[in-house]
């Protein structure tokens, strides 16, 4: 039977960056928001789609400073602490709000979920399983193949990826909630996923695909497993996590039937340009255009050793 389990999240950001829980007084009473200081902002949360904010109180909070949710604004009890938070709609006079969450309600189980899918997503979906593509669901022991397909798909795309390492401890941070999804054709690994859930959301927050076996369906069968993981664990939602509105990783999450909420990423103050710390040196990182156009044409030994310093930028 599958049992919730209570995140570690100290495990993924380390000591460095130990997240801290603070309250937040809000009209229907207090709530209790988890942040973490990315170089002097506290944000929630760091590289997942949202803030986490719950109405337990957590063992530890943290009484240097508070918040206050009040009118749809987010104020802090010290004007001078810089936050971002990621929700589904704006807290502050400094938001962003080019991307979206898409997700799907569930079913019961499995089967009724498929019934209730398109049937040309149905139909790609049995045409990779016909073309002998296999699915395979697991712990860290299959944290490397998933890395493989992670890091090779996203230099392709221009973007930079966190250190293998960083995908582990995510996994080890959400216990049975957290499993590394492949899809294998020939003994090979052509594509992967990391699937969490916690309390009765599930999320594939990191998935990828090898372009060049896209005519198998790849993605359609992963997706699907991600799916059905998650009716068999009890979740009542599924999250395809958060793309850019109009993009075609948009398009294509959106013919599963999705429903779609807003993400915006508010902020204390107006935000600065990101840069990048190489020992004594301060160097201003590009735009996501600029940054994509440029990270494909790197070689890999470089992409690899850059990459985690860049992406812990980008969060």
């Amino acid at each position: 039977m599958f049992r919730p389990m209570p995140v570690n999240w100290n495990l993924i950001y380390g000591e460095q960056n130990k997240p801290l829980w603070f309250r937040v007084d809000t009209v229907k009473g207090p709530r209790f928001l988890l942040m973490v200081n990315m170089g002097g902002t506290l944000v929630s949360l760091p590289y997942f789609s949202w803030a986490l904010m719950r109405k337990e109180v957590p063992g530890k909070v943290d009484d240097r400073i508070s918040f206050t949710l009040k009118n749809g604004r987010l104020t802090c009890s010290d004007a001078e602490v810089k936050w971002i938070v990621r929700l589904l709609r704006p807290v502050s006079d400094h938001t962003e709000s080019h991307k979206v969450v898409s997700w799907l309600p569930l079913k019961e189980n499995a089967g009724l979920q498929m019934g209730s899918l398109p049937s040309n997503v149905r139909r790609k979906i049995r045409k990779a399983e016909k073309n002998g593509i296999e699915i395979r669901v697991g712990g860290v022991e299959l944290s490397e193949g998933f890395y493989r397909v992670y890091a090779r798909n996203m230099h392709r795309l221009g973007a930079p990826v966190m250190a293998p390492v960083f995908y582990t401890r995510i996994a080890e941070a959400f216990g049975n909630n957290g499993k590394f999804v492949l899809a294998t054709y020939q003994g090979r690994n052509i594509g992967a996923a990391l699937w969490l859930q916690h309390g009765d959301k599930a999320e594939a927050c990191w998935f990828a695909t090898l372009d060049n076996y896209n005519s198998l369906y790849t993605s359609y069968l992963l997706w699907w497993a991600c799916i059905r993981l998650s009716c068999e664990t009890g979740a009542s939602i599924f999250s395809f996590g958060r793309s850019t509105q109009g993009s075609g990783t948009h398009r294509f999450k959106s013919q599963w039937g999705t429903r779609e909420s807003g993400l915006f990423w508010s902020h204390s103050h107006a935000p600065e340009k990101n840069s990048l710390k190489l020992g004594p040196l301060k160097i201003p990182l590009p735009g996501r255009t600029l940054l994509s156009e440029v990270w494909r044409r790197f070689p890999g030994f470089i992409t690899r050793w850059l990459g985690p310093k860049v992406a812990g930028r980008y969060y």
